[in-house]
Parts: structure tokens; sequence; C-alpha cells
């Protein structure tokens, strides 16, 4: 096939060349939603480098999904990067060694294999002299091992390019280390230190978190617009709108009995822990809160034990199935056990989850696309990024518990809600009635990302 790039994505690569071919700038942000085209984007703009040969190699990290099934399957798709050769540099320290010396366009690796490679590249020279980073948002904690390791990887590549369709999934902090890798501090300062003091105020319990100064927003945007393209889908996307369907249960009187005692525990927690969610405290109560509106507990002493409670939720995605009459559907689940519970309906049910290994997961990936498995479910952080699955006649997801993060739900989401697919995306969302599920539900559909909205969203909950 040959690749016909929009218009929009004609934009984009010639702004890209703009921004690390001309004038001072090397570096280069790419915050296009999800369907916009930034893989074939980014691959435009290799093709041009290795022609003009001005990269030696260009190291792309991404999640390993990604990694095994977007760059690979992109160069193979389309005649003009088939001449790109990919290496894949993950397994083993001998696997890792031996892509490394196998001549190739583009390196791929995932963010847990940056460190090692650095620590590999000691006494080496690296193949490569350009730096992709892919779903970039993976790097956003200036103090995590992977961007440390990033930061090292920058000093040997002059061309830096980022790519994210949620470059701020916990709010503007999360801004200042990716764009540390396009620019090197020149827009948003050399320390995250400096960063805070300039755009927020500490405050909170213990004044520990840091909260926006009135008009960062825009300032900090002001400051990175040189270096930053921002495309939403729908500006350049005629999609049907996605339908949204709450899909409510009631718990039985025991169950809701036992789940109301730990919500009375969970709200005493976040008061005592002086409105935290903490690991230790608020936090485990509130995810056994969610556990068990979903059907089980994990026991407190041994985590491969689980207590089962009820099968309301699993019950319910089987009448919406029963419901679509044969139509493909995805089934989102967050905890193993939910998965233990819909197998009791559907013993051969295919799932991608963290256990996965990417070849299956791929296998799965092309045989839903051909219309092959009527149901797939998929863990959210197993499936978020990269993944192309509007191809196939499924058009349903069902989520038996909503994800916490926002960003997880719209990338999942957006796996069927993109470019190419044809008819209208339907999202099931299964919520247990007057538990913390509401406040999730109410968190998404207020589309705030940070964890102050949870806890907001908890409150609003509370006082109902």
């Amino acid at each position: 096939m040959i690749y016909h790039p929009h218009q929009y994505q004609s934009h984009a690569i010639k702004w890209l060349i703009s921004k690390t071919l001309t004038g001072d700038s090397t570096g280069a942000a790419l915050f296009l939603d999800p369907g916009l085209g930034k893989t074939t984007i980014t691959l435009s703009w290799i093709k041009l480098l290795r022609e003009m040969e001005l990269s030696r190699g260009v190291l792309v990290v991404a999640p390993l999904r990604v990694v095994y099934s977007v760059w690979p399957r992109e160069c193979e798709k389309w005649e003009q990067f088939a001449g790109l050769r990919t290496a894949i540099v993950h397994g083993p320290p001998t696997k890792k060694q031996k892509a490394l010396a196998t001549p190739a366009d583009i390196y791929l690796i995932n963010p847990e294999g940056v460190d090692a490679l650095v620590n590999m590249s000691k006494n080496r020279e690296l193949p490569f002299d350009t730096l992709v980073v892919d779903e970039s948002s993976k790097f956003k904690s200036w103090s995590a091992k992977r961007t440390k390791a990033i930061r090292k990887l920058m000093k040997v590549c002059n061309r830096r390019v980022i790519l994210t369709g949620t470059p701020s999934p916990n709010g503007l902090q999360d801004l200042f280390s990716q764009i540390f890798i396009v620019d090197e501090g020149k827009s948003l300062g050399k320390t995250i230190g400096s960063f805070r003091q300039t755009y927020f105020y500490q405050g909170g319990f213990g004044g520990y978190k840091y909260f926006p100064i009135d008009g960062s927003e825009k300032r900090i945007y002001d400051k990175i617009a040189g270096v930053c393209l921002r495309m939403s889908a729908d500006e350049f996307l005629d999609l049907p709108p996605i339908l949204e369907n709450n899909v409510f249960v009631d718990l039985e009187p025991k169950v809701m009995d036992r789940y109301k005692q730990l919500e009375k525990e969970m709200f005493l927690a976040i008061d005592e822990d002086g409105g935290e969610l903490t690991p230790m405290n608020a936090g485990a109560r509130y995810n056994a809160c969610r556990q068990l509106a979903s059907g089980g507990v994990y026991d407190a002493d041994d985590k491969t034990k689980v207590h089962e409670i009820h099968s309301s939720k699993a019950d319910a995605v089987q009448d919406i199935v029963e419901e679509l009459q044969g139509k493909p559907v995805l089934i989102a689940f967050q905890y193993r056990h939910e998965l233990e519970r819909l197998r009791k309906i559907w013993k051969k049910l295919p799932s991608i989850d963290g256990q996965t290994k990417p070849k299956e997961a791929d296998r799965l990936f092309v045989k839903w696309n051909a219309g092959e498995l009527p149901l797939l479910a998929v863990q959210p952080k197993s499936l978020s990024h990269g993944v192309n699955l509007q191809s196939g006649p499924g058009r349903d997801i069902i989520w038996t518990c909503l994800s916490d993060s926002l960003e997880d739900y719209q990338q999942l989401n957006a796996r069927l809600h993109r470019q190419g697919v044809t008819g209208q995306v339907r999202i099931h969302r299964i919520t247990a009635r007057d538990t913390v599920d509401e406040a999730v539900v109410d968190r998404i559909e207020s589309k705030e990302k940070t964890q102050n909205s949870l806890l907001d969203a908890l409150q609003r909950y509370r006082q109902k």
C-alpha cells in the first residue's frame, strides 16, 4: 500500500522537519490525539533523515506491545517505508547486544529497557544518534530510573522527538521532564525545583502537594509553544461520536452491608490521612471497595487468593453480549479475578494482560481485526497505546470496572474510535449502584485527570 498523508499529516511532517532540520532547534513534541497517525508522520521524518544522511540510526522508545506490533508493522504496511530496517532490543543481554550489532535504521526498545541499554553502552559506540520517545508520558516522573536513563541517552542523540496524545495525565507537572527531553530545559528551566517554584505553590496535607498558580497553564503552554504541535481528533477526524452507556447493577443486601462497612473504613482513613489516598491506608481501602463492587477481594495475607463475593457484573456482561447478538465485543477488566469470573461463563475467553507475551498478543490482534474473535478480554494498561483494532467488525467495549486513569480510559476506547472506523463505537460502563463506581464515572465524565479530582468525586459521592 502507498501512504498518502492527509493534509493535517502533511502539515505535521513539514512542521517536524522545520523544527529539527532548520534553525537552532533539534527537538520537537507531537501532541496528537490517538488515531491521527503519529507513527506514520514520524516514519516520514525518519525516512527523510536517512535519505539526507543526517542520521546513522534512530532509537525508538515505546511500550513493549507497540515495539512488537506497531512500528515494524507500519514499516511493512506502506511501500514508502518498506526499505527501513528495524531491530528490536529486548530480551536477555546477549539478545539485546545482538540486536544492537544488527545493521538497522530503527532500533526499538521499551521504557523498562532503557536503563540496561545505558549500562551496556558504557564501553561501546551506539548505532544511533536520533531519539524518538513514543508515548512520552511514560517519562513524566523526573526522578524515575527510566527518566534518568533517557537523560543520559540525550547526550548521544542530537535530534529528539517525543510523541503522545496525553502529555499531562496527572496535571501540569507532568510536562517538565517530557519537554526537557526535547530542549534540555530551554523552555521550562533546567531543574524541576525551579519549575515548581515558578509555576506552583505548595499546599495540601503536610505541604507536600503542588498546585498551579493562577495563570500558570497559559504561561507554561506559551513557553513550550515553539517546540510543540498539538492536534485534536475533534478538529481533523470526521468520526461519529462515541455512545456511552451506563449499565447499573444492584448488589444483594448482604453484599451491600459488607461493602458499606469497607466504604466507611475508607472515608475514615481519608479523614485521618488529611484528605490523601495513601497506598497503606485510604488507598488500600479504596481499592478493596472497588474490588468488592466488581465481585471479589484479594486476601490481605495471600494476594494469590481471592474471596469471591458476587457475580453481578459478570452476569451484566453476559446480558450485554447476548443483547448484541453475536457482534464482536472487547471486555475491559481491571482485576485478574474479574477475568476468572468471566471464564466461568466463556471457558476459552482469550485475553491480553500483563502476562501475555507480545507474539501471542499480536496473534490475537490479527484475529480480532479479521473478525475471527467474538470476544476478547483486555486489561487496559496492557492495551492502552499504539494498537489498531478498528479494522475488524467489533464496535463495542464493555468496561467491567472503569479505570481510575482517564488516560487509560481514553486510550483504550481510542483503539476502536479512530481513523478508519466505520459505524458508531459504543462504550458500555458497568457500574455498581451506590458504590465508589459512581465516583469514578463522575470523574471520567468531568474529564479531570489529577488525583485531587478523584478525591473531589469521592466527596461528592459521599455527600450524595
